[in-house]
């Protein structure tokens, strides 16, 4: 260790020599800046996941936030609500080999997936925080007088798949155990999905569309949910991806939210390094 500190040292006395020694001095300076800006920026980073995190996982965090509301599936938003009527029907349940059972409404989905991304968030913060810790910034100061949420995408840019990947694990667990109405996500997505995709491989049958006829023509289902449950398509029987990616768009939303108040407002720098690093910014506004 104390060889690679030696040879560090000497390394940089070579490099300063040929310099003069205000020059050298200005390196010095240009090197502590960037060090400092780099650190900063980190700083505001872990500040914003925290913040995030800790918001995000409170009691209807996602839920009730309209800018980071997990909705259904696009490719079961169309349908869902003529699938849910057809899987009360004895009769479909039959021609589809499919268990009568009762689907909960898409509120009651919406809740169950917005509630599993709170309970993972603050599983997060040292997976986000491990992702900083790894960052080397060669462009600290560009991120600093760039855009209000440069850092996030800085961050987001160079991260997310890793998190993506880091953060599907506790998903996947909340998935499995939270629960609204008595049943959990998987559970209840599982029985949408399996009765969802037994419809869409037979929904060009004649028998089948013979029913749908009848059930329209009886009431067992309104005009709208007929003509929709033409599109009915396969959904992805496995939720966790799903999620995953929608928990971490409102987490990445927030930190930059976050990151915004920073770059300005005063009151939002806790620390020292913060209002060292952006008070530059209002330094450059004012000249």
């Amino acid at each position: 260790m104390k060889n690679i500190v030696l040879k560090s040292a000497c390394a940089g006395a070579i490099l300063l020599a040929s310099y003069s020694c205000d020059e050298a001095s200005s390196v010095l300076d240009a090197i502590t800046e960037d060090s400092e800006v780099a650190t900063g920026l980190k700083s505001a980073l872990s500040v914003g996941i925290d913040t995030a995190a800790t918001n995000l996982s409170k009691d209807g965090g996602y839920l009730n936030d309209a800018a980071v509301k997990i909705g259904m599936p696009e490719e079961a938003a169309t349908a869902f609500s003529a699938v849910q009527a057809l899987s009360k029907n004895e009769t479909f349940s039959k021609l589809l080999n499919a268990t009568n059972s009762s689907i909960p409404d898409e509120n009651t989905f919406i809740k169950l997936f917005n509630s599993a991304a709170e309970d993972a968030a603050p599983k997060s913060v040292n997976i986000f925080k491990s992702a900083i810790t790894k960052m080397t910034i060669s462009d600290a100061e560009s991120i600093l007088f760039g855009a209000d949420n440069a850092a996030t995408s800085y961050l987001h840019d160079n991260t997310a798949t890793q998190l993506q990947s880091a953060f599907h694990e506790p998903v996947t667990s909340s998935l499995n155990s939270v629960k609204v109405a008595g049943v959990t996500t998987t559970s209840a997505w599982t029985k949408f999905a399996d009765y969802n995709n037994k419809l869409a491989n037979v929904i060009s049958d004649k028998t089948v569309k013979a029913g749908l006829t009848a059930a329209q023509l009886t009431g067992v289902i309104t005009s709208s949910q007929y003509a929709s449950v033409q599109s009915v398509q396969e959904v992805n029987n496995d939720l966790s991806d799903y999620i995953t990616g929608k928990a971490l768009d409102g987490l990445f939303t927030k930190v930059a939210d976050q990151e915004y108040q920073i770059r300005t407002n005063v009151n939002a720098r806790v620390n020292d390094v913060l209002k060292k690093v952006f008070g530059r910014l209002d330094t450059k506004k004012n000249s």
